[in-house]
């Protein structure tokens, strides 16, 4: 087991009052991948040294601090059952893309090759599985499988809408959310359940962890086309070479300050590098940056509204914090 193991959100504030918990959680999380069989385990160790957000356990964690009779091995158990889900996704997701790297390491496709990716990834979904089935409580059970599912979906929307750039707003919306939102919203959830709040305030969280999904996939489409490659750990742009149509793109070409200079790009039959290295300079210098940014501030400020059914108190406040974090973030 790991000596003390910092992560990537600890230099914001909004993990203030569960900071002893996350330490605790990465602890628990390195010995669990370490008593795997010694490939898997060598892959999973692999991409949870690549550092990593761990904003998922940290909303279980965080959702649970706002209730007053928190089953606390229960909290950890649905914890590390999502992170475990998400990087399974991660996995299977950098495979159908293609992608060479990830937070600046090789993936686990292009080191050990496609099959055992796709072994580990289901090793990895089955492995959430199970340790969530730990906690004992059939609705937590039912929320992870139909979460799974509608990931599952989203990534079949994603992969049927490729190069599709006439999209509407809702089919963007309906993607991100199933691909990125309802995992946070079973993260908020789980949390709010396991530490007893009634079901008012479960739901309130729930739908938190919903908006915020939606803010921070947004942001993070933007990052695809603003941010720096060591910022991000992938290549700029990768999104959009991927075929995948995201809102700065789908808001950049609706911007009559273009003059039509993006669509003359995207129609060819093939884009060369320099081509999508041109797209990308496009909308960056267009009004779909901004305006991408003011729809994730919206889901963001409508997640903040949700958290008003719960008194004041330091995990309110980081989950407000969090909110702003998401949009503001660069990597």
């Amino acid at each position: 087991m790991p000596p003390e193991v910092s992560v990537i959100l600890t230099e914001t504030d909004f993990l203030e009052p569960v900071r002893a918990e996350m330490d605790t959680f990465e602890q628990r999380l390195h010995a669990t991948v370490q008593a795997d069989l010694g490939p898997v385990s060598e892959a999973m160790e692999h991409i949870l040294d690549a550092g990593g957000k761990r904003l998922r356990p940290a909303l279980v964690l965080l959702a649970a601090k706002l209730g007053d009779r928190t089953r606390l091995e229960d909290v950890f158990r649905a914890a590390m059952a999502i992170e475990f889900i998400h990087n399974a996704t991660l996995i299977h997701d950098d495979l159908i893309d293609g992608a060479p790297m990830r937070r600046g390491l090789r993936t686990i496709h292009e080191s050990l090759g496609p099959n055992p990716a796709i072994i580990i990834g289901d090793y990895y979904f089955a492995k959430g599985a199970n340790l969530m089935s730990e906690v004992g409580e059939p609705v937590i059970d039912v929320v992870l499988s139909q979460t799974v599912m509608a990931i599952c979906y989203g990534e079949m929307l994603q992969l049927t809408s490729q190069r599709r750039y006439e999209q509407s707003l809702e089919d963007y919306y309906s993607k991100i959310e199933r691909k990125t939102a309802v995992l946070l919203a079973a993260s908020t959830f789980c949390g709010a359940f396991l530490s007893g709040q009634p079901e008012r305030e479960v739901q309130a969280l729930r739908e938190f962890g919903r908006l915020l999904g939606m803010a921070f996939q947004i942001a993070d489409d933007v990052l695809d086309f603003v941010a720096t490659e060591e910022e991000v750990g992938k290549p700029v742009g990768n999104d959009l070479k991927q075929g995948t149509v995201t809102l700065p793109l789908m808001l950049a070409l609706k911007d009559p300050g273009m003059d039509g200079k993006l669509e003359r790009i995207l129609q060819k039959p093939q884009l060369s590098d320099a081509d999508y290295a041109e797209v990308v300079l496009i909308v960056r210098g267009s009004q779909g940056i901004d305006a991408s940014l003011e729809h994730a501030s919206r889901f963001s400020e409508r997640a903040r509204a949700e958290l008003q059914v719960f008194a004041p108190s330091p995990a309110r406040e980081a989950l407000e914090e969090l909110t702003r974090f998401v949009v503001r973030r660069k990597n």
